[in-house]
């Protein structure tokens, strides 16, 4: 695939807007071609679109692949600009969480997960973990409480902790385990314009 000046700067700057990386360090990147890892990452950005909650993915596509501005996507959606600048911040931050992941195929640790756990209701948890990042979507999918969930999936992970075979994924589960709830949608209550607090003078 041949670059012109715009595509190249469109494939870079995605890149670097999920990076977890100093961007100043990329700043050369800006005028050079897109490497295969580049261009392979900004594949991987937009395949994650699916793990996103519907809305904070539909803004990413039109903001960082389509290149809409924020007041016409305020405008599409019948929301107001910083509305879309929070959702916006927050879908690069799932985003950037799930890059730092070990790459790794569902089927690929459904494999491992069912050779390594014995009983398939554990083997699910980690698996649905791994998915949904939220203890409440888990429970509620496979109809138990939060706290087996968070039972049998801190269980899990020193298992695979205490395997030197499974320690990479091990640490994939820690990393999961620090951000908690990262992929579920989280919405802002909306203001009834009622002052429920009175400072007095």
């Amino acid at each position: 695939m041949s670059w012109s000046g715009h595509q190249m700067s469109h494939a870079l700057d995605i890149e670097t807007r999920f990076s977890n990386e100093d961007s100043i360090s990329q700043l050369a990147s800006i005028f050079t071609e897109p490497t295969e890892e580049s261009l392979e990452k900004v594949e991987r950005i937009r395949n994650m679109l699916d793990l996103l909650p519907p809305r904070e993915a539909d803004f990413v596509d039109l903001y960082y692949f389509r290149q809409i501005n924020q007041t016409d996507i305020a405008t599409i959606f019948g929301v107001s600009q910083p509305t879309v600048c929070y959702r916006l911040k927050r879908a690069t931050s799932r985003i950037q969480f799930l890059l730092q992941l070990s790459p790794i195929t569902r089927p690929e640790l459904e494999e491992a997960v069912h050779n390594f756990l014995s009983d398939p209701l554990d083997a699910q948890i980690m698996i649905l973990m791994w998915e949904t990042t939220c203890q409440s979507e888990v429970a509620k999918r496979l109809g138990v409480t939060q706290g087996l969930v968070r039972h049998r999936f801190i269980r899990g992970v020193k298992r695979m902790r205490d395997n030197e075979h499974y320690a990479d994924l091990a640490t994939m589960f820690d990393s999961i385990s620090d951000n908690l709830n990262i992929l579920r949608e989280v919405k802002r209550p909306a203001w009834d314009g009622r002052v429920t607090h009175v400072i007095a003078a």
